[in-house]
């Protein structure tokens, strides 16, 4: 009888392997199948922008030139979904655009409502949207554009929820991270949640985690606090089945005093098991005792945002390690161990004048700090960041506050910046390149080659430009001034073609109603 029983249980445990083994492999195929296109905003699903491909290249970007323009009535912020030959982008409006990655030529266009979200996801023939202040994800067929589901709304719009990051995509689940609470009036009406939604199901939900916890959240609080929202997306690893997604500010802005016990969990890195929705680690970084030791909760919006990714770094012995690298609006850079949150090092980039000043009524006067405002990108050995110099005044207004720039800057408090490349084990500056305008364009490494730019404002005319870096040296390889701002969410590449998403098209008065595009470059 025994025996029996101990028989069935090494069949089930196979089975169990067995079916395992087979949803790895699967995800491992769908990884390699993709390898060469770009799948998600940050090109894959480890967040990485690091193309493998190889047809434009150190030794050939200065050839680079325009090959044709997507000429669109909305501004486009996010990188194209690059799919052999089809390309795919979502515009300020909602609108998704499928479209020849040779020629430009629009194949399918349809709305799925709501705007501006930070771009699309791709997986087996099906485009998962963010909907914004729709509040739902949508999954759409990739051949012809109709709608295959539609999510329930997961958060109130009228309060100010929102959904802006791309989802991400995992055998079954979709993940979705809700933003909205640091708008205006930012009186903390939205709390921050994730939701885990089913693919294969019409987006039937699996499990919601509330980002927002303890005494600072209880129910009678005036105003209700909240925020800790999962705006700028995050990374996934694959083998485990772990999503890191960085959580920003809490809200009220501007002033803590509602909210003076421990914000969990705004202004964190959290690691989640995506198949239950329970949190593995979370890392602060603006907190007591940790990244900035501040004497109150974070009071100027300096939220852990813009992505994440996580790397696999041979160390010097030989062995592996999985690093997660993540990064906030004051210019705070963390490396991460990905399995437990410790950290490995973290870094403060530029210069910091008065940061530890609190908003008053009367005004924190200027407070600088080089704040990260865009995604980054990664190889095997190097961080790839740019980092834009901030000047902002911080009042408070009764239970919240405002802020205003600085005399002269650009806007928004923007002045200039920095490019740099660190080492990812010890966040040792390789090399570093200063540039006189805000360098919000997220990089993308590639073939020994960075792309990186800037807006170089002139007056109300705002060009964009793009250049090419060595990525060992930071030695500019190429650039180009192009007619609109680019996107800060960044280019994407494949195919042979470089896409450049922009906003509003200067020099068509003909077209005044060109409001934003995508430039596609290539090579002779």
């Amino acid at each position: 009888m025994l025996s029996k029983i101990y028989f069935s249980f090494i069949v089930v445990s196979l089975l169990i392997l067995s079916t395992v083994s087979l949803i790895l492999s699967s995800v491992a195929i769908e990884e390699e199948k993709n390898k060469n296109d770009w799948i998600s905003v940050n090109h894959d699903i480890y967040g990485t922008r690091n193309s493998n491909q190889t047809i434009i290249g150190k030794d050939n970007v200065d050839k680079l030139e325009i090959k044709w323009s997507l000429l669109n009535d909305f501004e486009i912020q996010d990188p194209p979904i690059i799919i052999g030959d089809e390309g795919y982008v979502q515009d300020y409006a909602g609108n998704i655009l499928a479209f020849d990655t040779r020629t430009g030529h629009i194949i399918w266009k349809v709305s799925t409502g709501g705007g501006p979200t930070m771009g699309l996801v791709y997986g087996s023939r099906i485009i998962y949207v963010s909907t914004a202040s729709n509040a739902s994800i949508v999954a759409v067929n990739a051949t012809d554009g109709k709608m295959i589901w539609e999510s329930q709304m997961l958060g109130d719009p009228k309060v100010g929820y929102s959904i802006d990051a791309p989802p991400i995509i995992w055998k079954d689940y979709v993940i979705a991270g809700s933003g909205g609470s640091g708008l205006p009036p930012g009186l903390g009406l939205v709390k921050g949640n994730i939701t885990a939604l089913n693919s294969t199901d019409n987006g039937k939900i699996i499990w919601n985690l509330q980002t927002t916890t303890g005494e600072w959240v209880k129910p009678g609080k005036t105003p209700p606090n909240g925020g800790a929202t999962a705006w700028s997306g995050g990374s996934l690893d694959p083998e485990t089945g772990i999503v890191y997604i960085p959580l920003g500010s809490a809200s009220p802005n501007f002033n803590a005093t509602t909210r003076h016990t421990p914000n969990l969990y705004s202004n964190h890195m959290i690691a989640i098991n995506v198949t239950n929705g329970k949190i593995v680690w979370a890392t602060p970084f603006i907190a007591h005792g940790t990244v900035l030791d501040v004497q109150v909760p974070d009071t100027h919006d300096w939220d852990t945002s813009w992505g994440s990714s996580v790397t696999k770094v041979t160390l010097e012995n030989g062995t592996e390690k999985k690093v997660v690298i993540g990064h906030d609006k004051m210019g705070n850079v963390m490396a991460m161990d990905a399995a437990t949150g410790k950290e490995i090092w973290w870094k403060t980039l530029g210069k910091q004048y008065r940061t530890d000043v609190i908003p008053m009524p009367n005004g924190s006067g200027m407070i600088w700090s080089y704040g990260i405002y865009n995604y980054h990108a990664v190889d095997n050995d190097t961080l790839y960041i740019t980092a834009t110099n901030r000047g902002l005044n911080f009042f408070t207004d009764e239970i919240s506050g405002h802020k205003i720039a600085t005399p002269n800057s650009i806007e928004q408090g923007l002045v200039n910046g920095t490019i740099m490349a660190l080492d990812l084990m010890t966040g040792k500056i390789k090399w570093q390149l200063h540039t006189d305008f805000p360098p919000r364009v997220s990089p993308l490494v590639t073939d020994d080659v960075v792309f990186t730019g800037y807006i170089p404002f002139a007056k109300k005319t705002k060009l964009g430009l793009i250049m090419a870096l060595d990525k060992k040296t930071g030695e500019k390889l190429w650039e180009y001034t192009m007619n609109a701002p680019i996107a800060p969410v960044g280019p994407s590449i494949g195919g042979g073609m470089f896409f450049i998403p922009t906003g509003k098209v200067q020099g068509l008065p003909e077209k005044e109603d060109v409001k934003g595009s995508i430039v596609a470059f290539g090579l002779p």
